[in-house]
């Protein structure tokens, strides 16, 4: 790692400094047993674009038994394409504190933002960018996306989505005392019902990675939708097994999304990271300038 640091560093110093640092490179790679060829080849890698300041930012949000990863292939392309992204860690706590966590971080972003939801993270989306100046569009990603009074649970029930029956519930301790309830999908289960279209040594992590998500969050009214506002694009899995893909047309045909179908599992934007990401492109394309 330090070799490939001051590799990188003498590619950006000028030319009237580039002997010294040769030099001095050239005695760290005879100390360290690192060959010229190594340090080349870190020399020559291309670095991160810069944000492109007429781009809006990406705020992805992922959704319940995920955590920020679950973005990573979109998240590094959008970044080459230069785009400012933030991936947020939802807590997972309850719809109305997520909701308001995300908030601030929309809040604490520079300007015009594309909002995107994977799964409950579509829920928490709808609610966060109500009324936000900084929201310019929604996309829903395998998404819930509830009108005013509707609990993620009711929409789970309606299309058939296995959550609840395939979940273990833990005891975890709340902050005023007591204990409440939280779901993680039982690993056995994880693989065929989340990410069928992903290799079992990967979602073998994934299972262990996952985050929980607290009953409480299935069962809180959803407020004013975002959705109602500003524009949404909705990208259908049409092999997902937790939200049925009949389910995701119904509720972008409600909110008159812009809808492309992909094939793919629920965990779709690490299965095919080109079309979700194509379809957030899409969605700031549209509000760029």
């Amino acid at each position: 790692m330090r070799n490939n640091t001051s590799c990188d560093n003498t590619s950006r110093t000028g030319s009237a400094g580039r002997g010294l640092r040769a030099a001095a490179l050239t005695v760290a790679a005879i100390t360290l047993g690192m060959t010229a060829s190594a340090c080349t080849a870190s020399a020559d890698s291309e670095p991160t674009p810069a944000p492109n300041g007429n781009k809006p930012a990406v705020l992805l949000v992922h959704g319940a038994f995920a955590d920020g990863s679950s973005w990573s292939k979109v998240a590094a392309q959008l970044q080459r394409d230069g785009y400012q992204v933030t991936t947020a860690a939802v807590p997972l706590r309850g719809l109305t504190y997520d909701a308001a966590y995300i908030r601030s971080v929309l809040d604490g972003l520079p300007g015009k933002t594309i909002l995107v939801g994977h799964s409950y993270g579509g829920a928490v989306i709808t609610n966060a960018a109500t009324g936000s100046p900084k929201a310019a569009g929604l996309v829903y990603v395998a998404a819930f996306s509830p009108d005013q009074g509707e609990p993620v649970g009711a929409l789970d029930a309606k299309f058939g989505g296995p959550a609840t029956k395939i979940g273990v519930p833990h005891e975890f301790p709340l902050p005023g005392g007591g204990s409440g309830q939280e779901l993680t999908i039982a690993p056995d289960k994880f693989h065929d019902n989340f990410a069928q279209d992903l290799p079992e040594s990967e979602t073998t992590v994934l299972a262990a990675a996952q985050r929980p998500i607290a009953v409480a969050s299935f069962m809180e009214p959803s407020g004013v939708p975002a959705w109602k506002s500003l524009p949404s694009w909705a990208l259908v899995a049409k092999d997902d097994h937790m939200i049925p893909a009949d389910g995701q047309r119904e509720m972008a045909k409600r909110m008159n999304a812009t809808t492309v179908e992909q094939s793919g599992s629920h965990a779709v934007a690490l299965s095919q990271p080109k079309a979700v990401t194509d379809l957030i492109e899409t969605a700031a394309g549209s509000v760029q300038g």
